[in-house]
């Protein structure tokens, strides 16, 4: 049984998306960042950084008790390596391929445009600074996935870790950039929206705050 500390922002759809392909039993436990859940200490015991999503395995490989694990990125790793599936085997370029494309998303897309849709959603002010540079990075990242996936139908070739950990971040509205500049992102959405685990994983989201905008598949 895995535990799934969560709240439906786009890092923590990820791991339900993982978690619905894998058919992997688990339980959503809620996490209201909203109203400031995440900096409770006894949550803080399990994710360090005091940030969600979260995870603890009650049946995890070689160890004697549960194991607990915070950062997308790592969860989406072990849960992977743990069940033999959207991440290659170790010594294999595929597997390099699937790292790399997961790090961008880590390092790269998810500092810059979450930060792009704090400025324009929630910043009391326009602050044009900001604006003009997170705005001028969106269409840059936009570009790299979409010169990638002109190349390949995934962005390590085949359906991976990679591509759950990129797809929720996609949200093209939020971030003022038009699919129809894009249309191999756009295809590439398309194919993935229509998975049925994708579909089942941000149900899930809907069913514990419907209200999230990272919930809208525009």
């Amino acid at each position: 049984m895995i535990d799934l500390y969560y709240w439906p922002t786009g890092n923590g759809l990820k791991v339900g998306i993982l978690l619905e392909e894998l058919e992997q039993e688990y339980r959503v436990l809620p996490i209201n960042i909203r109203t400031g859940e995440q900096k409770q200490e006894w949550f803080q015991a399990i994710s360090a950084n005091g940030r969600i999503p979260a995870i603890v395995d009650h049946a995890p490989e070689g160890l004697n008790g549960p194991l607990s694990l915070f950062e997308s990125g790592a969860i989406l790793n072990y849960l992977a390596n743990k069940a033999g599936r959207f991440l290659p085997p170790e010594g294999t370029v595929e597997r390099q391929r699937v790292q790399e494309w997961l790090f961008w998303q880590v390092g790269h897309v998810t500092p810059y445009l979450s930060q792009l849709q704090v400025f324009k959603e929630k910043a009391p002010e326009p602050i044009p600074f900001a604006l003009d540079l997170l705005g001028a990075e969106a269409p840059r990242l936009y570009g790299v996935l979409e010169r990638r996936l002109g190349e390949v139908p995934f962005v390590a070739g085949e359906y991976s870790i990679a591509d759950m950990a990129i797809f929720p971040w996609i949200q093209p509205l939020r971030q003022g950039q038009d699919l129809a500049n894009y249309p191999n992102i756009h295809a590439w959405r398309e194919r993935i929206k229509a998975r049925p685990a994708v579909q089942r994983a941000y149900e899930k989201g809907r069913e514990v705050a419907a209200g999230e905008k990272s919930l809208a598949l525009q």
